[in-house]
C-alpha cells in the first residue's frame, strides 16, 4: 500500500485547497472528473463534496484524518483507462447525487450515509484493470484469498479498512455505530459486483420507498444499490463524455484478452473490442438490457428523475446512429460480429 510519508503527516491537511476552483457543474448530474487529471485537484473535488455532505449532518467527522483518508485512496488507484480516481470521483459525486434528489439522505442514520459515501470513493480501489474472470482464472493471488468470490470487490473492501486504520478515520464511530458504518461499505463495495445486479433490480422492483422510515437491514440494500446505479451511470452522463469513457473501458477489456491469449486463459468474446463496430455494438446491448432497465424502474420510484432515462435512451439512440454510420461508411455486415 502507497502511504503518506512521514513528513507530509506531520502537516496539517486540509479538505478544501483556498487555490483550487471548484468546476461550476459539480453539484450537477452533468458533472464529470473526466476532464481533470491532475491528482491535486481531483482529491479537492472529493474533500468538497465531502464538506458538504458533512454540513448537513451532525457527524463529528476529523477533517484532518478524512483528508489523509481521501489522499491514501488517490495514492492507492491505478492509473488504468477506466478504473482509476477519475472514476471513483465520479462515483463519489454520483452517489451523494442520487441520495440528495431523491431524498433517502433524510432517512438514512448518518453513520451509515457517511458509510457508502465511504464506499463510493473507494470501491475501485487499487483496481488491476482486469475482471473477476481473469483472477480467477489465473489463480491470482486474490482468488486465491478469497476463494473465487467477489475477488476484486473483496480486495478493494479490504484494502479500504486498511487505509481507514492507518489514517484514523476508523475511530470516527464506536459500538453499534461502527458495525452499521462497516457493514454498510462492506455491503456497498461487494454490491458493485456486476454478478450480483439481477438480484439487486429484483428486490429493488418490490422495495417500498414510500415508509416514513427504514430499519437498518434497509439502509444498508438502499445505499449499496445507490452505489451500484452511481457505479453504471455512465449512459446519462454528456454524450462525448460518455463516448470518452467507453473508449477506456473497451481499451481495459481488449488489453486483457491480449493477456490472456498470451497466457492460454479463455476470453470473454464481448471483450475482444477491435474496432468501432464492436464497441458500439457492446455498449447498444449493455445500455439496452442494463442501463435502460434500471433507470425505468428508478423512475418508477422517484418519478421526478424520469429524465434520467430520457438521457439514457437519447444516448442509447446515439450510439445507435454512430453503429449505422460505420456499418455504411465501412459497408460492413454485421452478421459477422
Amino acid at each position: 500500500m502507497n502511504t503518506i510519508s512521514p513528513s507530509m503527516s506531520k502537516k496539517h491537511i486540509q479538505l478544501i485547497s483556498p487555490y483550487i476552483h471548484i468546476p461550476e457543474d459539480i453539484d450537477t448530474f452533468d458533472f464529470d472528473a473526466i476532464v481533470f487529471d491532475e491528482c491535486f485537484i481531483l482529491k479537492n473535488i472529493t474533500g468538497y463534496i465531502f464538506k458538504k455532505f458533512l454540513m448537513d449532518t451532525s457527524l463529528q467527522i476529523n477533517e484532518e484524518q478524512l483528508a489523509k483518508f481521501i489522499g491514501s485512496i488517490c495514492e492507492n488507484y491505478n492509473r488504468n483507462h477506466f478504473h482509476n480516481f477519475q472514476h471513483a470521483v465520479n462515483i463519489l459525486q454520483m452517489t451523494y447525487k442520487l441520495l440528495l434528489e431523491t431524498k433517502l439522505i433524510n432517512k438514512l442514520k448518518h453513520n451509515v450515509s457517511f458509510g457508502i459515501m465511504i464506499a463510493a470513493l473507494s470501491h475501485d480501489v487499487d483496481h488491476p484493470g482486469n475482471t473477476n474472470s481473469y483472477e480467477i482464472n489465473s489463480f491470482s493471488k486474490y482468488a486465491k484469498l478469497y476463494n473465487d468470490n467477489s475477488v476484486l470487490e473483496n480486495h478493494h473492501c479490504t484494502l479500504t479498512f486498511e487505509i481507514l486504520e492507518y489514517t484514523g478515520l476508523i475511530n470516527s464511530f464506536k459500538g453499534d455505530e461502527f458495525r452499521e458504518f462497516r457493514k454498510t461499505i462492506i455491503l456497498g463495495i461487494l454490491g458493485t459486483d456486476m454478478s450480483k445486479h439481477n438480484d439487486c433490480i429484483d428486490k429493488l422492483t418490490r422495495f417500498d420507498f414510500t415508509k416514513e422510515s427504514f430499519t437498518i437491514e434497509d439502509q444498508y440494500f438502499i445505499t449499496s444499490t445507490i452505489l451500484h446505479f452511481a457505479d453504471l451511470s455512465n449512459s446519462i452522463k454528456n454524450f462525448e463524455t460518455s463516448f470518452e469513457w467507453v473508449k477506456r473501458i473497451s481499451l481495459e477489456f481488449y488489453q486483457q484478452t491480449l493477456k490472456e491469449e498470451l497466457e492460454g486463459l479463455p476470453s470473454l468474446s464481448f471483450m475482444k473490442v477491435q474496432d468501432h463496430l464492436s464497441m458500439c455494438m457492446n455498449e447498444i446491448s449493455f445500455i439496452t438490457n442494463i442501463s435502460i432497465p434500471m433507470w425505468k424502474l428508478l423512475k418508477s420510484k422517484f418519478e421526478h428523475l424520469g429524465f434520467l432515462l430520457d438521457k439514457c435512451q437519447s444516448t442509447l439512440e446515439k450510439w445507435k446512429e454512430i453503429e449505422s454510420q460505420y456499418i455504411y461508411e465501412n459497408n460492413i455486415n454485421n452478421l459477422n460480429y
